[in-house]
């Protein structure tokens, strides 16, 4: 019986809080921050061992350095009795025992030369370099001079001057590290008094701001719910940006409305895609022959409209070459129509390779093609027309072996239309036929 009263009861609370408006249900958090002041202060414990921890973080890495620079002071005092005795003993070979202990400090020193000690560590190693190579040429200078040379007495004293440099960085690394690790240890303590000093303060002041916050998130919610409903609309609408996500980073019904919205959205935009590249590729099929892959004649008709509208706008000429296969029909009869086909590609991939980027080669139909050039008079085109006929005429062609082709050649003038431009690019090839073949002819009026 009281199990079922107090489940009575939960009920009635989920009720009333259901009801509840959104700033309303916002404004329970601070009420019930209350009962988080005893847990506040569990807080600051946890908070005063991560600092701990972090301290004993960054002495891990200061606390090696210590040790590598307490290292380099005493591998630096056995360089010099090395290379002392190796003087006293009068032997140059000796002075080379000293290298293994000037690779050990080099080492320490490069090992932590990224850290945030660089600058000191640099100091430390230029230093020591010009000490260790100054106290090598020094010592085989007073062996080979028998301790007798006119510049020893001022060598001897920069030699001691650079060791005393060198010795004095190493032990300022040292007493700096030593110095840093003390600081940290220090201001952990430090900064756990002031965490417990303004616990309490901490404590009225989250009340005060949460409560605008609260309302601040409330705002900033409606904001974002309109947004999501404006983007909708657009979406309805048919207006929608397929390249646009929002935004809105929720785990609750919010965030719900929002990744549905996304999925809705990618769900279009694949179809969008699906759609847009079906056009391509239906686009591509009515413009390109699909044998040669140069485009087709409703192509070559669109742009001959589009260069004759050019001309008769801003002046600019443009020529026509049309170009038919010699004797094809017999390529056809004597070897196949499937041999026929590969010759076209071939044909046409001479023509792709040497034709400008500027002008636009066609296949007009059988085994003849066009091509326009863009902003090129008479002499240019038959400059191009020429070339190719070399080109086609010194190809060895698959099966067939030598083959040439006829040109015709037309510069568009003002008062030409679609019709006229073929014509006479047409005529000219006639000519060309007619004249022998495998030539290129102009036309003439």
């Amino acid at each position: 019986m009281n199990g079922k009263l107090f489940m009575k009861k939960i009920k009635k609370l989920l009720f009333y809080y259901n009801s509840l408006s959104i700033l309303k249900k916002f404004l329970l958090a601070p009420i019930f921050g209350l009962l988080l002041v005893i847990p506040f202060y569990f807080f600051i414990f946890f908070i005063m061992l991560e600092m701990k921890q972090s301290v004993n973080i960054a002495n891990s890495a200061l606390i090696p350095l210590n040790e590598a620079s307490q290292n380099n002071i005493l591998l630096l005092e056995k360089i010099t009795n090395d290379i002392n005795s190796a003087v006293s003993a009068k032997e140059i070979e000796w002075i080379s025992a000293s290298d293994k202990n000037a690779d050990k400090i080099r080492e320490n020193l490069n090992k932590y030369i990224n850290s945030n000690y660089k600058k000191e560590i640099t100091q430390s190693i230029t230093a020591f370099e010009n000490y260790y190579k100054r106290a090598k040429d020094v010592s085989i200078k007073i062996i080979q001079n028998s301790y007798h040379y006119q510049n020893i007495e001022n060598d001897t004293k920069i030699l001691v001057q650079n060791y005393n440099k060198v010795d004095k960085l190493f032990n300022d690394l040292k007493f700096l590290t030593k110095e840093n690790i003390e600081k940290n240890i220090n201001s952990l303590y430090n900064e756990a008094n002031i965490i417990l000093l303004y616990g309490s303060f901490i404590f009225f002041i989250w009340f005060f701001i949460s409560s605008i916050i609260i309302f601040l998130v409330y705002k900033d919610l409606k904001y974002k719910i309109q947004r999501i409903i404006d983007d909708s609309n657009e979406i309805a609408y048919g207006d929608v940006n397929f390249e646009k996500r929002l935004k809105i980073v929720s785990y609750d019904e919010l965030g719900q409305i929002v990744r549905s919205i996304n999925i809705f959205i990618n769900k279009l935009h694949k179809s969008h895609e699906k759609l847009t590249k079906a056009k391509e590729k239906l686009d591509k099929l009515y413009i390109i022959d699909r044998l040669t892959n140069v485009y087709n004649r409703v192509k070559i008709d669109e742009i001959i409209e589009i260069e004759l509208k050019r001309k008769r706008r801003y002046d600019h000429t443009f020529s026509v070459i049309l170009i038919d296969i010699d004797y094809f029909k017999l390529v056809n009869d004597t070897h196949g129509h499937l041999i026929g086909d590969l010759i076209l590609k071939e044909f046409s991939q001479i023509l792709k390779d040497n034709i400008r980027d500027t002008d636009f080669l066609g296949r007009w139909g059988g085994e003849e093609f066009i091509i326009i050039c863009t902003q090129t008079d008479q002499k240019g085109t038959f400059a191009l027309a020429e070339n190719l006929r070399r080109e086609i005429e010194k190809f060895d062609f698959t099966t067939v072996g030598k083959i040439t082709a006829s040109f015709g050649i037309y510069e568009c003038r003002d008062e030409d239309n679609e019709n006229s431009v073929i014509e006479n690019a047409d005529k000219a090839l006639y000519q060309a036929k007619r004249d022998g073949r495998n030539k290129v002819v102009c036309y003439n009026q």
